[in-house]
């Protein structure tokens, strides 16, 4: 072949090679048309907008629990002595007019003395007084002396008053005061008794210990007797919240361990002095103590209810969440559907309150978004 016919064929060759390779493999390196998500033609896609409803609004910190003071009896020593015996345990159940200690004291023989004499003065004081006035009747006497006799005897009488209250005092009665104005009663020993029903919480005094009375402006508590029946809890507001909070709002408290179990009752009190340290107030609840569950100086949950709120909502089911993002899909036309993040808060009723990621006026899918939520990005 010449040289001038191999040039002929190349451009033809060419041609040949272009036409043999088709449409489809002329296409292979084009873009991909853009894919818009859309339903599946038998899924039931159901869309609904956020609602505003009302629920209940809780301040939630943390307390503790302790013992209701207006409830508590602490039991001091009525007199200087020592202690002969313990009758009461820790924990133990008791009644008022139970008897705690016995305590040898002579202090109390004294007291009885006291009554004694004082007794004795006014009979001679009274005697007195009757001579006088037959005295003067006779006018063997002047009336001075009448006077005298009677202020005399008025101070007998105020005597043994003081002596008789101080003897009530150490726990005497009234049926034992004949035999100590006869002298017949002189014992030392006193029995310290209850003041209140409750349970012992607290004990400090063991036998041949010396107790004293009056020796200090923070005496020893010998017991501390506890009605249990109902607890203080004292929990932290922060300062911003403390306008939140008024007297009466009930209080729910809680335990780590028992989440389940809840113990509620209403505020009583609210401290007038912010903690420099924490920036809290102190308030208070009084509430009951079921089982005797709570325990003093244990550290609670605390949830103040606060009032009424209107909190924006959707459904348990318009609500999904994949690799650690929640969200939601949002309608954004026919058959065009989008991923949104929200920010959700407490379950109320089958919804949940969205705190932020949508409005009233969104569309949002409720129902049937299984299949939609793989294409919506």
């Amino acid at each position: 072949m010449s040289r001038r016919g191999a040039v002929t064929l190349l451009p033809l060759l060419a041609l040949l090679a272009a036409c043999s390779r088709g449409p489809d493999h002329a296409g292979a390196n084009a873009k991909p048309e853009p894919v818009t998500p859309t339903a599946a033609p038998n899924v039931s896609v159901v869309v609904t907008n956020p609602k505003y409803q009302e629920r209940a609004t809780t301040l939630e910190t943390s307390g503790k629990a302790q013992f209701n003071e207006e409830a508590l009896a602490r039991v001091h020593a009525p007199v200087t002595g020592r202690v002969l015996e313990v009758l009461a345990r820790p924990g133990e159940v008791v009644e008022a007019g139970h008897q705690l200690v016995v305590i040898d004291s002579p202090d109390l023989g004294a007291a009885k003395s006291d009554y004694a004499k004082a007794v004795a003065d006014v009979d001679r004081a009274e005697a007195a007084l009757r001579l006088k006035r037959e005295l003067f009747e006779v006018k063997a006497v002047p009336e001075k002396e009448v006077r005298e006799a009677d202020n005399d005897y008025r101070k007998s009488v105020a005597e043994r008053e003081r002596a008789a209250s101080r003897l009530r005092t150490l726990g005497i009665g009234a049926d034992q005061l004949p035999s100590i104005a006869s002298r017949a009663d002189t014992g030392t020993r006193i029995v310290v008794s209850a003041q209140r029903s409750g349970v012992i919480v607290e004990r400090n005094v063991t036998p041949g210990q010396v107790v004293s009375y009056g020796q200090s402006d923070t005496p020893l508590n010998l017991f501390v007797v506890a009605d249990v029946s109902t607890m203080w809890v004292v929990a932290d507001v922060y300062e911003p919240d403390v306008p939140r909070v008024r007297r009466g709002q009930r209080v729910a408290v809680t335990l780590p361990c028992c989440p389940n179990d809840r113990f509620e009752g209403p505020i009583d009190y609210i401290s007038d002095v912010v903690d420099k340290d924490t920036r809290t107030v102190k308030v208070r609840a009084v509430v009951p103590n079921r089982g005797r569950a709570l325990k003093a100086e244990m550290f609670v949950k605390v949830a103040i209810a606060t009032g009424v709120g209107r909190v924006l909502t959707l459904p348990l089911s318009a609500v999904h969440r994949e690799a650690g993002q929640t969200y939601v899909l949002i309608e954004r036309g026919k058959d065009d559907y989008a991923r949104r993040p929200v920010q959700l808060g407490a379950e109320l009723n089958g919804s949940v309150e969205v705190r932020d990621g949508v409005t009233p006026e969104d569309r949002v899918v409720a129902a049937g978004s299984i299949l939609l939520k793989k294409a919506a990005q």
